[in-house]
């Protein structure tokens, strides 16, 4: 998706900042800003569905907490224990427009505007229908115990440093326009997720692997981060 044109110059100065993925920023001169964007990884689907923001959130709330044993008479030996990976959720709201596609004459845009977009979204909540069908054949045969319908892994890609497995937990879609079809041609989506872990997740599981590496991301930053302040630190007495 092409960025957005300037329809107002108010409007615009208090938008968002829109980039394409390897592409150059609305700037001349400024530098290039990636798109973020979530992979729905189906292990028996052909093909990994990709939504590609196609306009970075303003913002991206993160909430983060320790994991507890659960026991409110904890010995006090366990209180620095880590009772495993702490839990982090995060949500943002995503804007898709068909504006740039509505004045480029395409005529899916023109049919069903967004909502191809906001299906991709949906479908990582939804399950497969060939699945939920299977799975009725079964039951109407007889079997006895039938497994629940199995999701797609969702990875949430921000950045380089920043590339984690998700359960989407909540979308919050709010459609603003609409085609004489009464198809949305602009809506937001607030995106709920909650990151999966080692504790989460076997370890046969590509999210496994995504999550460790990100651990081991996070333990570089942080300790860039520790010598950063200590040399900051040094300097600011040296110079006191």
């Amino acid at each position: 998706m092409r960025t957005r044109r300037r329809r107002d110059a108010g409007v615009t100065a208090g938008r968002r900042l829109r980039g394409t993925l390897g592409g150059v920023s609305s700037f001349p001169g400024s530098p290039r800003t990636l798109r973020g964007a979530i992979i729905a990884v189906d292990p028996l689907g052909p093909l990994s569905r990709v939504v590609v923001f196609q306009y970075n959130p303003d913002q991206v709330q993160r909430t983060i907490a320790p994991r507890s044993g659960g026991e409110s008479g904890q010995r006090a030996a366990d209180a620095h224990r880590a009772w495993g990976a702490p839990t982090e959720t995060i949500t943002m709201t995503v804007d898709v427009d068909a504006a740039d596609q509505l004045e480029t004459g395409d005529p899916v845009a023109a049919t069903v505007g967004v909502l191809p977009q906001l299906s991709v979204l949906e479908m990582l909540l939804h399950p497969g229908s060939v699945r939920v069908i299977a799975n009725s054949v079964l039951l109407a045969a007889g079997t006895i115990e039938i497994l629940p319908v199995e999701l797609p892994m969702a990875v949430l890609v921000w950045g380089p440093a920043r590339v984690v497995p998700v359960r989407i937990t909540q979308l919050g879609v709010t459609e603003q326009a609409f085609n004489p079809a009464l198809s949305p041609i602009r809506a937001t989506v607030d995106v709920s997720a909650q990151v999966l872990t080692y504790d989460d997740l076997s370890l046969t599981d590509v999210g496994y692997g995504l999550y460790l590496a990100h651990l081991v991301a996070k333990e570089v930053l942080a300790m860039v981060g520790a010598v950063t302040g200590a040399v900051d630190a040094v300097t600011d007495l040296a110079g006191a």
